[in-house]
């Protein structure tokens, strides 16, 4: 009786510690660094960044402004992901989700809000539920990065 006690025991707290376990953030900081700025990492991309688990935020100078992205790969449906090339000829990551997917913001050198003329480079300023950037490396490197960034952030569970 107090092996079956114990056992159950053993059970409950290993369930329990994998259900409230956190990502690791080195694994985040690592993938998405390299799907966003290719071998340079995030010093390719972003002037400087933060991780809190799935919820990324980074600043990156666009056209003399920042530009502010914030991914939350918790509303990520990832069987969605997929690239394309864009009018450019470039490869592009597609990824739908749900909507705080990706918020972008913008903001010019004297502090000024200018979100509203992002729609001029085709991008969606305030949240949004589709994410889209150039993929800039070969597409089976940026895949290994993605399914280790899907391990930690596992998105919205969906069979399709």
């Amino acid at each position: 009786m107090r092996r079956i006690f114990l056992i159950t025991l053993i059970i409950i707290f290993s369930k329990l510690n994998f259900l409230y376990s956190k990502p690791n953030d080195q694994i985040i900081h690592d993938a998405l660094g390299f799907m966003l700025g290719g071998d340079n990492g995030w010093d390719g991309v972003a002037t400087e960044y933060q991780i809190d688990g799935c919820i990324i935020t980074y600043v990156q100078n666009f056209m003399g402004n920042n530009l502010i992205a914030i991914y939350d790969f918790d509303k990520a449906l990832w069987n969605s992901a997929a690239s394309q090339i864009g009018d450019d000829g470039r490869d592009y990551f597609i990824l739908n989700g749900n909507e705080g997917l990706q918020e972008v913001y913008a903001y010019g050198p004297e502090g000024e809000d200018v979100s509203d003329g992002l729609w001029a480079w085709g991008i969606q300023a305030g949240p949004g539920s589709l994410m889209t950037f150039p993929i800039l490396v070969d597409i089976s490197r940026f895949e290994n990065a993605m399914y280790d960034l899907m391990d930690e952030c596992p998105g919205i569970k969906s069979k399709y």
